[in-house]
C-alpha cells in the first residue's frame, strides 16, 4: 500500500491533496494540520471528490504541530509513509502582493527579494526533517516551500534533506514547451526542453542566470526560441505572486513523489534535488533523481549557474552549516523595512520568525493606515 502524508493542507497542500484523492496509484493519503478547522474538512472533501472519480482510498487527518518535534516522529513512526509532501509555512508574505502599499514601499520590499522571508520556510521544513530522522523511517520529502534555498540549507546543516523541490523551474519548463508547441505546429513528443535555472527565473525572467537548450526532432533548435517571450509574456502574462499558480507548484509536488516512489523512468525537470541549488533536467524514478544534463554542460557548471541565479532572491551564499548569507543590496532593503539581518542561522529561526511577523504587521497597518 502506497502511503503519501501531506504536511500543511493549506492554499498550496490542499491543492496537492486534491491531485492525489484523484491520482491511481497512491492507495492511503493521511493529512497533517496544527489548525482544528481546516485540515479535517479539506479531508473529508478530498475523500468524497476521490470516491466521485471511482476510487477507494483511505484517509486519515492527524491535528499535529510541526513544532512539536515528538509528536510528528511519533506520527511518522506510526504512519511510515512512503512519501511526504511539505508545504507548511510560518506564514504566507503573499498578501502584500495585493496590499495597497505606498509605491515607494511597494518598491523596498521588491528589492528586499522573496528571500527575506526566507525563516518563514526554512524554520518548518528543518522541524519536519528533524522528526523525519527522529522517526528513523525511510521516506522521500518533497519540499514546495522555496526549496531552491531551503533544501539546499537543511541538506548542508542536516547531512540529509528533502529528496526534491517543487514547480519553479519546472513551471518555466513547461511554459517553454506548450510555447514551442504553439510557435511550431510540432507535438510534444517531438520536443525536448533543457532548462537550468531558479526560482527567480520564474518571477524575474531571463535576466537571471540560466542554461538553455532545445531540439526538436532531435535537431538543435535553441536559437529558433525567442526564451524571453516564452517566460515572460506568452500566451500572456501571469502574476505569479498570488494563490492562483499553487495548482502549477502543488502539481508538480505530488508528480516528484510519485515519481520517486514509483518505478517507472520519468524525464522531467526538478528543483533543488538532492540538495542542490535552483532547478535541472532530471529522470526520477525507482527513489533516485539523476540529472539529465545537454552533453555540454557539466554538473560543476550548472551548479554555479544557480548559485548566481540565488542573488536575484537576495542570496550570497549558503555556508557548509546551512547558514544562509544575504547580499549586500537586499540587507540595505530589509534594513530600509526596519528588519536587519545579515544571515539567517539555523539556531536563530524563531527569533527570526518572530522579527518578520513584526514587520509584516507594521506593512498591513501602514496600509491599513493610508
Amino acid at each position: 500500500m502506497t502511503t503519501v502524508l501531506i504536511s500543511g493542507v493549506g492554499a498550496l497542500g490542499g491543492w496537492a491533496l486534491e491531485f492525489l484523492a484523484r491520482t491511481p496509484g497512491v492507495e492511503r493519503i493521511v493529512t497533517v494540520k496544527r489548525s482544528p478547522w481546516q485540515g479535517p474538512s479539506r479531508t473529508t472533501i478530498a475523500m468524497l471528490g476521490s470516491a466521485i472519480a471511482g476510487h477507494t482510498k483511505r484517509f486519515e487527518h492527524h491535528r499535529v504541530d510541526l513544532a512539536d518535534e515528538g509528536a510528528m516522529a511519533r506520527l511518522l513512526a506510526e504512519v511510515r509513509p512512503d512519501a511526504i509532501v511539505h508545504s507548511a509555512t510560518v506564514q504566507s508574505p503573499r498578501i502584500l502582493n495585493s496590499a495597497a502599499l505606498d509605491p515607494a514601499r511597494r518598491a523596498e520590499v521588491r528589492a528586499a527579494t522573496f528571500g527575506m522571508w526566507l525563516p518563514w520556510q526554512l524554520w518548518p521544513a528543518a522541524q519536519l526533517m528533524r522528526a523525519v530522522e527522529a522517526a528513523g523511517i525511510d521516506t522521500h520529502v518533497v519540499n514546495a516551500s522555496f526549496p531552491d534555498v531551503v533544501n539546499v540549507a537543511i541538506r548542508r546543516r542536516f547531512g540529509h534533506g528533502p529528496s526534491a523541490g517543487a514547480g519553479n523551474l519546472e513551471v518555466c519548463a513547461a511554459r517553454v514547451l506548450r510555447y514551442v508547441m504553439a510557435t511550431t505546429g510540432r507535438p510534444a513528443a517531438e520536443i525536448n526542453v533543457s532548462l537550468v535555472g531558479s526560482h527567480a527565473l520564474l518571477t524575474r525572467g531571463t535576466v537571471v542566470p540560466h542554461h538553455f537548450r532545445l531540439t526538436v526532432d532531435g535537431t538543435d533548435a535553441t536559437e529558433q526560441v525567442d526564451l524571453t517571450a516564452a517566460l515572460s509574456r506568452w500566451p500572456e502574462v501571469i502574476n505569479w505572486h498570488g494563490d492562483v499558480p499553487n495548482s502549477l507548484y502543488a502539481g508538480s509536488a505530488v508528480k516528484n513523489a510519485l515519481g520517486l516512489v514509483g518505478a517507472e523512468p520519468l524525464e522531467t525537470h526538478v528543483s533543488a534535488p538532492m540538495g542542490l541549488p535552483g532547478g535541472y533536467p532530471a529522470v526520477i524514478g525507482s527513489g533516485r533523481i539523476e540529472l539529465r544534463l545537454p552533453p555540454d554542460l557539466a554538473e560543476a557548471e550548472a551548479v554555479a549557474i544557480n548559485d548566481r541565479a540565488a542573488r536575484f532572491d537576495g542570496v550570497e551564499r549558503i555556508e557548509g552549516d546551512g547558514t544562509v548569507v544575504y547580499t549586500t543590496e537586499s540587507c540595505a532593503a530589509m534594513e530600509n523595512l526596519g528588519y536587519r539581518c545579515e544571515a539567517v542561522e539555523f539556531d536563530d529561526l524563531a527569533r527570526r520568525c518572530d522579527e518578520l511577523r513584526d514587520v509584516y504587521r507594521r506593512l498591513i497597518s501602514e496600509e491599513r493606515d493610508a
